[in-house]
């Protein structure tokens, strides 16, 4: 298959999925069918896009009897978007890897830096908790204002410690209050993201978001990066966080967290 063919059926289903609501689930689950056997066929068998797309959740976690149904079409339309990021992203690796030899690729996991790079704002609690989990899986957490000057300006300080960088956590918690009553992440921080983003790629980076005050503004046209609420029962995130880091290739463990 050529990788035209290949760009052709995924456009399919990107347009597919982009235009299906919540009213026709079953639609969807065929959408999702189709992608996975897309990327089994295509890309591998056990790629870690089939994990992404499995681990898309459609519904609310908690509900009750009273829960609005706009909580649930809202849950759902946003795993519509998250399921049209990855399939995105998954368009952009055939795009730019269709005709490489995978025995050609001069990226080796034996190469991965354990040093993972924090952005935060002003919660120092969620900050705090994450670096703690990343010291945990024995990696080394980096957080730019815990590092030595050495004489340079804060760009300079950023450049240099993000240049030996495999992994990003950024952490968007409700710092900036706006007109319309919501909270958004100090923007320093967003612009953090997407520097890692372009840097490292969009596998490569979690958006961790506090929903602990009023509803926090997500950036909308940062498609394909896994956003997770932190603030999950029972510490949940530190789990999430473990299986992309597994899925980015390093050598981590759930068990080390109990």
């Amino acid at each position: 298959m050529t990788k035209e063919e290949k760009l052709i059926i995924i456009d399919k289903i990107i347009l597919t999925a982009s235009s299906i609501d919540y009213s026709n689930g079953d639609l969807m689950t065929q959408c999702e069918d189709d992608a996975k056997s897309f990327v089994r066929n295509v890309i591998a068998k056990d790629s870690d896009w089939i994990k992404r797309i499995n681990a898309i959740r459609w519904s609310v976690g908690i509900f009750t009897s009273s829960t609005p149904d706009s909580a649930f079409v809202n849950a759902w339309n946003s795993g519509k978007q998250e399921f049209v990021g990855v399939l995105n992203s998954i368009k952009t690796e055939v795009e730019l890897y269709s005709n490489i030899d995978p025995s050609e690729n001069c990226i080796s996991d034996k190469l991965k830096s354990d040093k993972i790079f924090i952005v935060h704002g002003k919660n120092d609690a969620m900050k705090l908790a994450v670096a703690r989990v990343i010291t945990q899986l024995n990696l080394n957490p980096i957080i730019l204002h815990e590092q030595p000057n050495k004489g340079r300006t804060i760009i300079e300080k950023f450049e240099r410690l993000s240049a030996n960088i495999s992994f990003a956590i950024v952490l968007l918690s409700a710092d900036d209050l706006m007109s319309d009553g919501k909270h958004r992440a100090r923007q320093n921080v967003i612009l953090e993201l997407g520097y890692f983003i372009a840097k490292l790629g969009r596998e490569n980076v979690i958006a961790l978001y506090d929903t602990s005050s009023n509803e926090i503004e997500i950036p909308s046209d940062i498609t394909g990066v896994l956003y997770e609420p932190y603030d999950k029962p029972d510490g949940a995130w530190q789990f999430e966080l473990v299986q992309e880091l597994q899925a980015a290739g390093f050598p981590v463990d759930a068990n080390s967290l109990i």
